[in-house]
This record gives C-alpha cells, sequence and structure tokens, in this order.
C-alpha cells in the first residue's frame, strides 16, 4: 500500500459510493420508509463466519446497497414523521467523510489544531445564538443524552464540590428536579454520577404538559423538611413527547431562590433561536447555568453531534473534568491548553464532528435556519388544522414547536375502556408503520396512549401532510372494520 495506491482506492470508491447516495436520495419521495423484514429475516441476511480472506470493494459495496439500505429505517424520507431524527444535509454527509480522511483526534489542540478551533467557534456560535454572553462555553458531545450527563455532572460538583475525589458514598442527599416529560437520560446520568435514579423528583405536569410549578416547589420543601438537599432543576426546551417548553424563566427564578444548578435540555427545541418569530418561546434559556443543545436534530447536521453550553465558560467544565496525563501535560511551550476538549468532558479520543457543524452552520446561515423552522411549525399547524376537521381524531396537547399529538376516537372507541383505546392507538400506528408509506411512534400523554408526529425532514411538504391524513383516515377505516 502507497500514498498513490490509496488516493487510487478513494478516487474508485468515492465514484462508487457517491452513486449509491444519490441513489438512495432520489427514491426517498417513493420508497418505503420502512422494511417489512422480520429480525430474522435480517439474522439470516447478515449470519457469516468471520471475514479470513480479503473480499474486493465492489462485493462490499454491493452487498450494502442489496441487503442495508433497502432494509434500513428510510429516515430521511419526507414520510417520516419520528423522533427528532432529520433529514441530513448533503453538505453534512460529505464533511463526515472529510472528517474520516483526515481522522482527527479532536480530543487535544496538537492532535488535531484545526479541528479544536472549528469546534471552539461552533460552540461560540451557539453561545450567542442562545443568548449566553462572551464569556460561555462548552463542548461538542455525541448527543442529547452526553450532553445531559455532562452538565448535570457540574450541578453535582458545585452541591459537593469533594464528590469527584472521594464520591457520595452512602449519605448522599442531593435531588434533582424535573417534568415527568424529561429526556430519559435524565435518570439514566443520575445513576452514572452515583446520585441514584430515586434522587429524581419527576414533576407533574399540567394540561398544557408543563412543568408545574406549584408541586415543584412542594416537591423541594418536602425535600427540605426530609433533610435532603436541592441541587439541580433541569428545564426542558422541547419535550421528546409533546416538543412543549416549560416555564424557563419562572424554573431559573426557583432555582435562585434554592441555590440550585439550573440545566436546559433544549436539545430539540434550542433551534427556535435562529427564528425571530419563535426565538421569545426560550425567554429565560439565558439564565440557565448551562443548555443542551443537539446540532442532530433541527439543524439537519448528521448523527452524531450534539453540545453543552455552560454560562460561566470552559472553566466550570474544567473543574470538573479536566486532567493532565503526563503524556498531554500543559507543559509544552504552546498556549494551546485551553483547546484540549478532552479536558472540558468524559470523552479522549473526539471525532472531528465540528467539521460537519461549521460546514452546515455556513451552508444554511442563520437565515435558512430560520425560514425552515418556521416552514416546519407552518406545517404542523396545517396538519392540526386537518386533524381538528376530522370528527374521529381528537388533538392532544398544542403546537408549540414541530410536534402534533392527537388520538383517534370515533364513537365506537371512545365507548371502549382506556386500555382498549390504547390499543386503538398502537394498531393504528403500526398498521402505519407496516404500510411503509409513512411512519410515526406513539407516546403515553398522562396515562393514556397517543400518536405522535414530528415534522423534521426540511423535504416535507403540505402535500406530504396531506398524504399523511389521507393514509390515517383509509387505515383507520380498515381498522374499524376488522374489529
Amino acid at each position: 500500500m502507497t500514498s498513490d495506491s490509496l488516493s487510487d482506492q478513494h478516487e474508485q470508491l468515492g465514484r462508487a459510493t457517491t452513486k449509491l447516495i444519490s441513489e438512495h436520495a432520489a427514491l426517498l419521495e417513493s420508497a418505503a420508509v420502512t422494511s417489512g423484514a422480520t429480525p430474522a429475516d435480517l439474522e439470516k441476511l447478515f449470519s457469516e463466519p468471520l471475514p479470513l480472506d480479503d473480499s474486493p470493494a465492489e462485493e462490499i459495496l454491493e452487498q450494502f446497497a442489496r441487503d442495508i439500505a433497502p432494509h434500513a429505517m428510510q429516515v430521511p424520507s419526507p414520510h417520516y414523521f419520528g423522533q427528532f431524527n432529520p433529514t441530513p444535509l448533503a453538505i453534512g454527509v460529505w464533511a463526515d467523510a472529510l472528517c474520516s480522511s483526515l481522522n482527527q483526534n479532536a480530543g487535544a489542540w496538537r492532535n488535531g489544531p484545526t479541528s479544536a478551533m472549528v469546534e471552539s467557534q461552533c460552540i461560540r456560535w451557539l453561545c450567542e445564538l442562545i443568548g449566553y454572553n462572551d464569556g460561555a462555553f462548552g463542548v461538542l458531545a455525541s448527543g442529547g443524552s452526553e450532553a445531559n450527563l455532562i452538565a448535570l455532572k457540574c450541578a453535582r460538583d458545585r452541591a459537593e464540590p469533594g464528590a469527584m475525589r472521594a464520591g457520595l458514598g452512602a449519605q448522599n442527599q442531593l435531588t434533582v428536579y424535573t417534568s415527568e416529560q424529561c429526556h430519559y437520560s435524565v435518570e439514566k446520568s443520575l445513576d452514572i454520577l452515583g446520585l441514584g435514579r430515586d434522587s429524581l423528583r419527576k414533576i407533574e405536569t399540567d394540561e398544557r404538559f408543563h412543568i408545574r410549578l406549584d408541586r415543584l416547589r412542594e416537591a423541594i420543601e418536602t425535600d427540605i423538611e426530609k433533610n435532603r438537599k436541592p441541587c439541580c432543576i433541569v428545564g426542558v426546551a422541547g419535550t421528546t413527547s409533546t416538543g412543549v417548553i416549560d416555564p424557563l424563566p419562572e424554573l431559573a427564578r426557583i432555582a435562585r431562590e434554592h441555590d440550585c444548578w439550573f440545566h436546559v435540555d433544549a436539545a430539540y427545541g434550542g433551534a427556535l433561536a435562529f427564528s425571530e418569530e419563535h426565538k421569545s418561546k426560550l425567554r429565560g434559556i439565558e439564565l440557565a447555568d448551562s443548555i443542551t443543545f443537539d446540532p442532530h436534530k433541527w439543524m439537519f447536521v448528521p448523527f452524531s453531534c450534539g453540545a453543552t453550553l455552560v454560562r460561566e465558560g470552559g472553566q466550570t467544565l474544567r473543574h470538573s473534568f479536566d486532567m493532565s496525563p503526563e503524556y498531554l501535560s500543559e507543559d509544552r511551550g504552546f498556549a494551546d491548553a485551553q483547546y484540549d476538549f478532552f479536558r472540558y468532558g468524559q470523552m479522549g479520543t473526539r471525532r472531528f464532528n465540528s467539521l460537519k457543524l461549521w460546514m452546515c452552520f455556513k451552508f444554511m446561515g442563520k437565515r435558512g435556519y430560520s425560514e425552515t423552522v418556521e416552514r416546519h411549525i407552518e406545517l404542523t399547524r396545517h396538519l392540526a388544522a386537518r386533524l381538528d376537521s376530522l370528527l374521529d381524531f381528537e388533538r392532544v396537547g398544542e403546537i408549540e414547536t414541530a410536534v402534533c399529538c392527537f388520538r383517534y376516537l370515533p364513537e365506537s372507541v371512545r365507548a371502549m375502556s382506556g386500555d382498549e383505546q390504547d390499543r386503538i392507538q398502537q394498531e393504528l400506528q403500526q398498521r402505519v408503520e407496516k404500510s411503509g408509506k409513512a411512519f410515526f411512534p406513539s407516546t403515553v400523554l398522562h396515562g393514556r396512549r397517543a400518536l405522535r408526529v414530528n415534522i423534521n425532514s426540511y423535504l416535507t411538504e403540505h402535500r406530504h401532510i396531506d398524504d399523511l391524513i389521507e393514509l390515517l383516515q383509509t387505515e383507520s377505516r380498515e381498522l374499524l372494520r376488522e374489529k
């Protein structure tokens, strides 16, 4: 293998891969969103002995085209209405290829000087976007789960500075408060951090699925009476199930009253900051001590790309995470330790993920993102209006972002028990999924099953929403006919 032969391989594989990617994109409008293959079917496709000899690259790509791509969930499809998984921007897809070709270790400046500078710039753009001042800083993460973990560790270390070395032990009395609509990663993070899952207080929500401030205050007072120590309040800006945004200024006020760290999980909703029309929904987010923001959601950056932003800057993160192993010590004669991103989080070796974020930022610009966010919310309102016009469907909650929840409740279903109604919602969701014509999940809201649609593809247009309504009507009629 020589540099010339490596160049030739890239040339050949690049042309073949470009063809596969462009052909896949061309089929997104018409391809089935979901595969009908079962786990057993796919096991047969991929069950083979450990390869002993080499295989031609052409054969490997043929197997990809034959066995992998057709059975993948077509997340980039304009008919995909699932979790916050977007159609990735083309420039982001190719940025990933460029990232892999450079193969930088973005953990330390000496191993990836340009990656460190690009990440630093992207973090500053995100901080500016969200309303933080010049002193704020942050770090990229694999996604919202890791970003929440990083922020909650900062909260823990502020409340118990000795925990970083001595641990919390059996005497842990720290408590964390958040909405019952919070992301599961908050609870998982408390387990990882040694606080225990029982230290989390999931606070009841109102009829619109926002955290109830009166219940929050009651929970804090109860814990204080039991000699527990309130540590952190987590607000949500764009909940996974409903897309709603908690009352952030009020949560910030309660956090200050009780000397709590205030974290906002804006993994999804943070992109509202791009829009002059909708950024007021994030009022108060700049008061947070830390913020989770996922560019791989509403910014259409390919997975994975999350971020933790901290109002007081990098020193807060370094207090929680910094170490100086002998092979990465600061005494190198360079003023570069501030660009060693391994000092700001738990990852050592880090991918050059900031490259795709930087390219997407520059490709779309603030105005481009603003227009897309506003269009998605308008499309969601169109969906809500169509559902409101149908007697057999009932919306659940309000439209605050690009998420719409609803239930299928014709008279015959209304007459059923709650559990039977829940089964009808699940069966309708499964019928739509098996049709391959669209995909959306179901969720549970205030104890009852509901259907959830999120518009998160820049390919989705009004006609796709109208197609979805027609599909819902067709499948729901067939479902009742079979009962």
